[in-house]
């Protein structure tokens, strides 16, 4: 009952204030979108650091014990490259807009900008997340395997792995990047007429 008399309110209000109420309710949706989305950036960017932190250790004792030259240079390649990984994380994050500091008009153009440098990284995962560690443990497996099918079949998988992060990172792009992204065009559109 209770929502039928909202509704007739609101079809029979002026359309400035149909226009006022559909501009807050875009704005809330936006909001809320992107409280989600900033959350779910900062679970992946944990899953990512702290492993990598614990790992780092393990992979310099192996880089030490190990006998194998090639496969040395290749633990301490994947060693290098989580760290950049690390670093290239920490640097995207410092766009992270921040509400409290600027205007909405402005809040939004900035979180546009961070979402598409969130979309470019995720686009190429391939050259800056896969490769550099795949170089590595493929140099790792070069270096310590002896029998050519046990090669072949691992580094068959490694393509396969980076295949399947490949998908799954163009997957986040279509799924929750470009809706935003698109949210917020229409936002900015209504909020500048």
């Amino acid at each position: 009952m209770m929502d039928d008399e909202l509704i007739k309110i609101w079809q029979t209000s002026p359309n400035q204030e149909k226009i006022k109420f559909e501009k807050s309710r875009l704005m809330l949706d936006v909001q809320s979108s992107l409280d989600h989305f900033h959350k779910s950036i900062k679970y992946r960017d944990i899953m990512e650091t702290i492993p990598a932190i614990f790992i780092i250790p393990f992979l310099v004792r192996i880089a030490y014990t190990i006998p194998f030259t090639l496969s040395k240079i290749g633990v301490i390649w994947i060693i290098l490259s989580i760290i950049y990984i690390i670093i290239r994380l920490q640097i995207t994050k410092r766009h992270k807009p921040s509400a409290f500091t600027e205007t909405y008009h402005d809040y939004l153009y900035k979180t546009k900008a961070y979402l598409n440098i969130q979309k470019k990284l995720l686009d190429t995962v391939l050259f800056w997340y896969f490769s550099p560690i795949a170089i590595g443990v493929v140099l790792f497996f070069v270096g310590s395997i002896t029998d050519m099918q046990e090669l072949f079949l691992k580094l068959t998988l490694l393509i396969g792995l980076g295949i399947i992060v490949y998908y799954l990172n163009k997957r986040v792009v279509k799924k929750q990047i470009t809706p935003r992204l698109k949210k917020i065009d229409e936002l900015i559109q209504v909020m500048e007429e």
